[in-house]
């Protein structure tokens, strides 16, 4: 009878004006071993027929800095059209147990500073995999043994992407290999040379799907948002002092692309065990709660992400990551 009541009183209402000023928005996540990778964009206040995408930066001055402030290096501007956000990229490699610091400096906006520490090296092992269902579900399983680290809490994430693949064709003439869909006119003048070698070859794109992932274990983090039996962008634990013995599990749907039915593009399978810091642990932590709360349409409160940025919004986080390549497709 009350949802009967609640619907009966269902009515549409505007948005609000909103005198809200746009703010830098800030993304990047910095992986031990890699380039710095930083994703800009700009706010948008919320009003009637305003899409939720970020405007674009690409006049940001993007710097990594020390712990202490002494700038190590202006990472680049690299567009990017299939990314939401604008993207700027070091050259530096990225060193794990240290603290960075990110600043991002947009014309006629406040400048953004977020720190980020890189955790230690970690063990972890995968002992076995196996296909099987999870309540009804096809799902591959992995048994990870990580190990902890003596008097450190690890904040470990545990998540799945595919990884959509090209097959493109190269020649090689006089000693220099060429890409022949950015030398075509070449490739057309020297293809019947007896000289020139051709070869098909596989090319990884930016462009990923994620996988959805689950898990049984009643101390993942997971289990204090929405239980046991959900999915997940992410699955999250705290370690302190003991091993941690747990089943992953992926949604088997995804590692083999069935263009038909649209269910996944061929490419590779990337399943990644990863040792952050405790800032983007939280983010990452809000974020899958936000995803099942949003607070639109609701009489629940909204949940807001947590962020580590000072003067804008966003995250930068650090992270120490292993990553299993899993290929199902054929190339």
């Amino acid at each position: 009878m009350c949802a009967v009541v609640l619907m009966g009183c269902e009515q549409q209402l505007p948005v609000p004006p909103n005198s809200a000023k746009p703010r830098t928005v800030v993304y990047s996540e910095l992986i031990a071993g890699s380039q710095a990778e930083v994703r800009v964009g700009k706010s948008k206040p919320v009003a009637p027929g305003v899409d939720n995408q970020f405007d674009l930066v690409e006049n940001a001055t993007v710097q990594l800095m020390d712990k202490n402030g002494q700038i190590l290096e202006t990472l680049s501007y690299v567009r990017d059209p299939s990314n939401a956000m604008s993207v700027y990229k070091g050259k530096l490699i990225l060193e794990s147990a240290k603290n960075y610091k990110v600043q991002v400096l947009v014309p006629e906006m406040k400048p953004v500073t977020a720190m980020a520490s890189i955790p230690p090296p970690f063990k972890v092992e995968l002992t076995d995999t196996l296909r099987t269902l999870l309540n009804g579900r096809p799902v591959l399983r992995f048994h990870f043994d990580i190990s902890p680290l003596p008097g450190v809490r690890q904040y470990l994430v545990m998540e799945a992407l595919k990884q959509s693949v090209s097959l493109d064709t190269f020649f090689t003439y006089h000693g220099v290999r060429y890409h022949k869909a950015e030398h075509s006119d070449l490739y057309d003048q020297v293809k019947n040379d007896p000289s020139v070698t051709i070869s098909k070859d596989s090319i990884f794109l930016n462009d990923y799907l994620r996988i959805p992932c689950y898990t049984q274990d009643e101390n993942a983090d997971n289990n204090q948002i929405g239980g046991l039996n959900e999915n997940y962008n992410s699955i999250l634990f705290t370690q302190m002092g003991r091993p941690l013995s747990t089943n992953f599990y992926i949604n088997a749907t995804a590692l083999i692309s069935s263009p038909a039915e649209a269910i996944a593009p061929v490419g590779r399978v990337l399943v990644y065990v990863k040792s952050v810091s405790k800032e983007y642990y939280d983010f990452l932590l809000t974020y899958e709660k936000v995803k099942r709360n949003p607070g639109l349409n609701s009489l629940i409160q909204a949940i807001q992400l947590r962020s580590n940025t000072t003067g804008g919004l966003g995250v930068v986080g650090g992270c120490y990551e292993k990553v299993y390549y899993l290929y199902y497709d054929t190339l």
